[in-house]
């Protein structure tokens, strides 16, 4: 733990330097490029991956051999699909399982000096391999001298903190750098992705963060016998070493070893996605690291009801009750296909940024919608959510959006979660498992189903129109009153104080009777494609026009 000497730090600041500057260079050059073109309506626009993947090849060479924060923040760009396209984020998805352990001389001093004593006093086995290295820390197997009980033993790595603050100055000064020679602003929120990068990783430094998480997970599936979290020995935890519960499991991806143990694998997918599930709908706390080494199957749990044990809390997210509120909007905007509202939502949401061009927004994600907005539930469970995932991936990179640190782990989560479910079970139904949650969590229950229709009624006559899921003759017609080329008052027809309607009575009830036909056509039209709450909606509106011609009469 000794000091780095200067001339080390500034052979380490200059590599670092170039890195990064050559890296977040070519990301910006080649997003910027894509980005105004789609701007001017060339969607055919695409970047050149070739460059990228390039680039980012000799990234993760040159941060494997760094260490620590650049393998971090390849990591952390793994999940940024609005900073690089599919196929280059495939290029850093395996960086986690590249790092090399440090020397075992280095574990023993650790120990030693947290605990002021020396390591045979405190286990009476510590193996000299380690049994999982990170980018942070390693794992080590042992067994306690005072109680015979097994555990593992997590130790950081060498001059962590040294390295992370000069690593994040050397950051913070490229970024600088580049904001001062050319205008990322409208392309790339640089300083965002720094200040969530910042934050994660001095959370993840302390190793007390990790601790606090594990215990509020282990209370979280108390309740639970499917999960299992490790138990965490207090008398042994500092900042920089932990030594928490052994866990004897095999890991979620060996499908050899679990298909001759005779463990269900769909049961194994089915209970690992219902407890992320819980913790994204219900908790708003997540563990944002689910790779297949984080979980594990308990051995000699029954094959038939597996045991689940998640490990390595370092990297969790959270959803904040603001957060919920506007994806529940978010959530009924695409419900009634109201792309405007949706776009001002992301706005709230943190997604799209000062300066972006909305209208250009608006129209990729009405692009996204007509793709799948008439797609009934039995077709959309047919859908693979790698192709869904593809083209959001493909949405996001092609527009001015910015990932929200939480959006941006969960996004992570959720696509790890694919994988690996697909590997266990391809017959698994992602879909199907998530909407139970998914309906308590936007309020779709039998509790607070009444308010909802409410709030999608009070949306739909907000907005005057239901865009593309009703007939286009419809649609013209309600774009015709926006512009104001037509004024039509329907209230308080029984008030003889009324305001006189500026059209003639023939007028009117043409008027009237194109209102009540249309809805009840885009009322039949929406309930046959199972769009039952718009198509009340519209079939009401079609009783309200006829109701008002009789009065009329």
């Amino acid at each position: 733990m000794r000091k780095i000497p200067w001339w080390q730090r500034w052979i380490r600041v200059w590599s670092v330097l170039r890195l990064l500057l050559w890296t977040i260079w070519v990301i910006y050059r080649e997003r910027k490029r894509v980005l105004r073109a789609r701007a001017r309506g060339n969607y055919e626009v695409q970047p050149n991956i070739e460059v990228l993947i390039n680039v980012l090849v000799a990234f993760r060479h040159t941060a494997i051999k760094l260490g620590v924060l650049m393998i971090k923040l390849g990591q952390f760009l793994s999940s940024r699909a609005d900073l690089l396209p599919e196929q280059a984020l495939e290029v850093l998805s395996t960086l986690q399982d590249e790092v090399p352990p440090e020397p075992f001389e280095h574990v023993v001093y650790m120990i030693e000096s947290e605990f002021g004593k020396p390591v045979s006093a405190i286990f009476s086995v510590l193996e000299p391999s380690c049994t999982a290295a990170a980018s942070l820390g390693q794992v080590h197997k042992a067994v306690l001298a005072s109680t015979g009980e097994t555990v593992a033993v997590k130790i950081q790595r060498p001059n962590i903190e040294q390295l992370v603050h000069m690593d994040l100055r050397t950051l913070r000064f490229v970024i600088w750098l580049i904001t001062r020679l050319v205008d990322a602003g409208d392309l790339i929120d640089l300083w965002g992705v720094y200040r969530e990068f910042r934050r994660t990783v001095f959370e993840e430094v302390d190793f007390t963060h990790e601790v606090a998480n594990a215990l509020r997970f282990r209370t979280m599936f108390e309740d639970n016998p499917a999960i299992y979290i490790p138990r965490i020995y207090k008398q042994y935890v500092t900042r920089r070493v932990i030594v928490l519960e052994w866990i004897d499991g095999i890991k979620i991806n060996d499908y050899a070893t679990l298909d001759a143990c005779e463990f269900d694998r769909l049961e194994i997918a089915r209970r690992t996605v219902n407890a992320y599930f819980r913790q994204f709908f219900q908790e708003g706390f997540f563990h944002a690291d689910p790779h297949p080494g984080n979980i594990f199957v308990k051995r000699g749990s029954h094959p038939k009801e597996p045991v689940i044990a998640f490990l390595d809390f370092g990297m969790t997210g959270t959803i904040t009750n603001y957060t919920r509120r506007f994806l529940r909007e978010l959530f009924l905007s695409i419900v009634t296909h109201d792309t405007r509202t949706m776009v001002q939502t992301l706005v709230k949401l943190g997604f799209i940024g000062d300066g972006a061009n909305l209208i250009s927004i608006e129209r990729a994600m009405d692009m996204l919608m007509d793709q799948y907005i008439g797609t009934t539930l039995g077709q959309f469970r047919e859908l693979h959510m790698s192709d869904v995932a593809h083209d959001v991936v493909e949405l996001l990179y092609g527009q001015p959006f910015h990932i929200p640190a939480q959006f941006a782990f969960s996004g992570r989560a959720v696509s790890t979660l694919v994988g690996v479910t697909t590997g266990l079970a391809p017959n698994f139904n992602f879909i199907e498992e998530a909407t139970p949650y998914a309906r308590r969590f936007l309020g779709l229950d039998t509790q607070n189903i009444g308010e909802t229709v409410q709030q999608i009624i009070r949306q739909l006559i907000d907005n005057g129109r239901v865009m593309s899921t009703l007939p286009r003759s419809l649609e013209r017609f309600m774009t015709h009153i926006e512009a104001g080329q037509v004024e039509v008052r329907l209230a308080n027809f029984m008030d003889k104080r009324a305001h006189r309607i500026p059209v003639s009575i023939g007028e009117s009830r043409f008027f009237i009777a194109l209102i009540a036909l249309s809805s009840l056509a885009g009322g039949i039209y929406l309930s046959s494609a199972h769009l039952y709450m718009p198509g009340w909606f519209c079939l009401g509106l079609a009783g309200v026009a006829t109701l008002g011609m009789l009065i009329r009469k």
